[in-house]
């Protein structure tokens, strides 16, 4: 074998040797994203439920396999009911990974007997800035007080703004924050409503924007708003409402609703 020839086969065999190390390395990349997946995945909470006489629907449609977006709702104390919608900064395993910490902090401070928001988004705030995970959230973390009916919320830069809906209106939650994670000693300010009789709460991420028309975050927000006067806030309804062939979904939508039974 000449030369040229010697060194075009061992050209072709290393070839060979790295599509097969590539190969590899993406199964195992494929096999961590579809661990994290199922993880998540398992930790969502079940669509109707009921707790402390309120009924909580939710919907997640994550762009990719993984998302960024989160939710959750328990009852850490009888009569008290926590909720909250969340959104990480960038997409992957890493944003998914901070949607399972989120999780798990806010769950472990609530169990200790933190329930003002404000003060669960400073715990929380500073827990990510510690981590050096360099990511941040936007977040709608909310305590109803179920006797009296006293909503206590914080809302963290997210948008679009929660609506509550009634028979007569749909208005946007009162408030203003700080994304969580970003800024060192970031204050968090605790807002206070009745929640009324017959009412509903309806919160968003902002993949729903993504998909509706208009020019500018004014005009679909606005988009929003009628989409919910239109139907109800029902989660299912908005999600056919939102489905467009054409784009697909550009960003994870994530979708709650809280209503008394």
């Amino acid at each position: 074998m000449s030369k040229p020839e010697q060194s075009g086969a061992l050209g072709y065999q290393q070839l060979v040797e790295e599509n097969a190390k590539l190969k590899k390395s993406l199964h195992a990349l494929e096999q961590d994203q579809l661990a994290a997946y199922q993880m998540q995945h398992r930790l969502l909470p079940a669509n109707q439920a009921v707790i402390e006489g309120f009924r909580l629907n939710c919907l997640l449609q994550p762009a990719l396999h993984l998302s960024g977006d989160f939710l959750d709702f328990w009852s850490p104390q009888s009569n008290k009911l926590v909720f909250y919608i969340a959104d990480v900064s960038g997409s992957g395993s890493a944003s998914a990974l901070v949607t399972i910490l989120l999780r798990y902090l806010l769950k472990k401070y609530t169990s200790q007997g933190e329930l003002s928001p404000a003060a669960l988004c400073t715990k929380v705030n500073n827990e990510l800035l510690a981590s050096g995970l360099e990511k941040h959230l936007t977040l709608v973390l909310g305590c109803l007080d179920i006797p009296t009916r006293q909503l206590t919320y914080t809302l963290a830069a997210h948008l679009p703004v929660p609506l509550i809906i009634t028979q007569e209106s749909v208005k946007e939650l009162e408030g203003e924050g700080l994304p969580v994670g970003l800024f060192p000693g970031a204050a968090y300010k605790d807002y206070t409503c009745t929640f009324p009789e017959q009412g509903r709460l309806c919160l968003a991420s902002d993949g729903v924007l993504e998909v509706l028309p208009g020019q500018g975050l004014q005009a679909r927000q606005q988009k929003w708003q009628q989409l919910v006067a239109a139907t109800g806030g029902d989660v299912e309804t908005l999600l056919q409402r939102l489905a467009n062939p054409l784009i697909g979904w550009p960003d994870d939508v994530t979708l709650m609703t809280l209503s008394g039974c």
